[in-house]
């Protein structure tokens, strides 16, 4: 027991680490880094430059373990996953978009100081954790060739490592580590955007749904010709004046001339029937039974249900045929 106790620990302990879900994960930094400045111009007033430190797939734990405290916290849900990510903004950094933020001097860089973050502070930051999230949505969406339907937000921001818990300590994650270069006077600090691998399973996942949906071009011949079969296509339907329950016995002696009674409403409420006798059995319309030149009339006194409405207009919407009914109504 001990022996297997030993051999799980050290599975567990062990720093082999999966694939990321992502095609070519450094081109998703690269692009990320691209995307990245021309988003945080706008927001710092200034020059920025985006230089990728890391990118790569490692253990949720030697990453956690590289965070000082107080740090600058980003809590990101994803809109497809329950898990959540994290973006961690080094003190250095977060001294120099304050200040920058407040009217500081782009041609200067003055000695950054370690502190407690206000939460004014936070409030300044909001606007990059939102640029950072919006440059990784970017270069993933350029990455897989399709735009992302599930998008990201930030939740809040903590100071305290240890009050967060994004996934369990030995899951693997997407570590991307940016070095900032702000201003004229290269001012400069580092973040860390850290990703679950499940929250990217579940944008591949939704990505391949995607292209799996749109793999058919909308003119596609073969498609064309399938709604244009479905429309053409025959459904019988019979005209059903009452629905009578007799004994067993009275059924074996049934012969021909005998009389069975009908309510004088039936000839009103004549049923318009879909797949007779069968578990499909459905009612298309209703209608009263009259004559018209000579003939055995039905006229419809209702309409259709609207779920048979909306269901014959969903196989129809991309049909050009017309649709074709065969009604029995013996």
């Amino acid at each position: 027991m001990d022996g297997d106790m030993g051999a799980l620990a050290r599975k567990l302990g062990s720093r082999r680490v999966g694939r990321s879900p992502l095609p070519d994960l450094e081109l998703v930094g690269e692009n990320f880094g691209r995307v990245l400045e021309d988003n945080l111009r706008p927001i710092l007033k200034t020059i920025v430059g985006a230089l990728i430190l890391d990118c790569e797939v490692t253990k949720l734990a030697e990453v956690l373990e590289r965070i000082p405290v107080p740090s600058m916290l980003g809590v990101v849900e994803a809109e497809a996953s329950d898990r959540m990510a994290l973006i961690n903004l080094g003190s250095d950094l977060v001294y120099h978009v304050v200040d920058m933020r407040m009217g500081g001097n782009a041609a200067m860089a003055p000695q950054p100081t370690t502190r407690s973050f206000s939460a004014i502070d936070a409030q300044l930051c909001m606007d990059v954790f939102d640029a950072v999230l919006r440059a990784f949505a970017r270069a993933v969406e350029e990455s897989v060739g399709v735009p992302l339907e599930a998008g990201f937000r930030i939740l809040g921001h903590k100071q305290d490592i240890n009050t967060v818990r994004i996934a369990p300590a030995s899951a693997d994650v997407m570590l991307i580590r940016v070095s900032l270069d702000i201003g004229e006077a290269a001012r400069s600090g580092e973040f860390d955007l850290i990703m679950p691998l499940s929250i990217l399973d579940v944008l591949r996942a939704a990505v391949m749904r995607q292209e799996v949906t749109d793999h058919v071009p909308p003119n596609d011949l073969w498609l064309g010709q399938m709604r244009r079969c479905a429309a053409e296509a025959i459904v019988p339907l019979h005209g059903m004046l009452h629905r009578l329950e007799l004994p067993l016995s009275e059924v074996e002696a049934l012969e021909i001339g005998q009389i069975l009674p009908l309510p004088r409403s039936a000839l009103d409420q004549v049923r318009l029937v879909q797949a007779l006798g069968t578990e499909y059995e459905a009612t298309i319309a209703t209608g009263r039974l009259g004559r018209y030149d000579n003939d055995r009339v039905l006229k419809l006194t209702a309409p259709p249900p609207p779920a048979v409405r909306e269901g014959l207009a969903r196989i129809l919407q991309l049909g050009t045929g017309t649709d074709a009914f065969s009604a029995d109504t013996g």
